[in-house]
């Protein structure tokens, strides 16, 4: 058994044991899961920024709001769609309709389907080196749409073997909670994380904060918390 297992089976061993029966999986939820909802007991001035940030997160971008110039999809909340706006991929993949939108010339990348995931391209290295990238890719240029007159950017073409081969994916993971998780203070992560060390220890439990370079805050977001906002 490796250690992974080891551990999980002693947490479910322990949660027997205190509460008189083993912890069973419920299987997919049978109604409404209440995701994407204000917190209780908002003032009037915090319940106005939340309503104005779901406005803004919901709201589709032209060139003149600033899309471009190349781009996954034109809104925040098209990509973390369900099961409210500010969760993952919808059931129905928004970025077909947007390759071609307001007059656009995008090909549909052949690993995107009507009903397959969000997905967000990212290159492993930099192109044409061994040089680790990790970037995101846009998958769709403005070019050819009415409010990007004279645009001529080519958009990538991702069945190019030397750039299929270098490429993997994302889907959206859920934001809800997230400003929750910003507001936490750097202390409170590090001591989270030097507290108990001995039984982290005897249970082979350990980890590392991920520093950003540019401010010195912790990581907390994105890809392994390569952000902190």
């Amino acid at each position: 058994m490796n250690q992974s297992r080891y551990i999980f089976s002693v947490f479910v061993l322990a949660v027997s044991m205190a509460g008189g029966q083993t912890l069973q999986d419920p299987g997919p939820r049978a109604s409404q899961t209440g995701a994407g909802r204000p917190l209780e007991g908002l003032t009037s001035s915090q319940m106005a920024f939340f309503n104005k940030g779901l406005e803004t997160f919901a709201e589709v971008e032209d060139v003149s709001a600033g899309l471009g110039p190349t781009f996954n999809l034109d809104s925040c909340g098209g990509c973390h769609a369900f099961p409210a706006i500010g969760g993952s991929s919808p059931a129905v993949n928004p970025q077909i309709a947007s390759a071609v939108a307001a007059g656009a010339q995008n090909r549909v990348p052949r690993f995107l389907s009507p009903n397959g995931p969000v997905r967000e391209v990212r290159m492993v290295y930099r192109p044409g080196t061994k040089d680790p990238d990790g970037g995101v890719a846009g998958l769709f240029s403005i070019a050819g749409r009415w409010d990007a007159a004279g645009c001529v950017l080519p958009q990538t073409n991702f069945d190019d073997p030397r750039i299929a081969g270098n490429i993997v994916f994302r889907i959206p993971t859920p934001v809800f909670g997230a400003g929750l998780i910003e507001s936490i203070p750097d202390a409170t992560i590090l001591a989270n994380r030097d507290a108990n060390a001995a039984q982290k220890r005897a249970m082979g439990i350990n980890g590392h904060t991920n520093t950003i370079a540019n401010d010195g805050t912790i990581g907390r977001f994105g890809w392994k918390a390569r952000t902190s906002r």
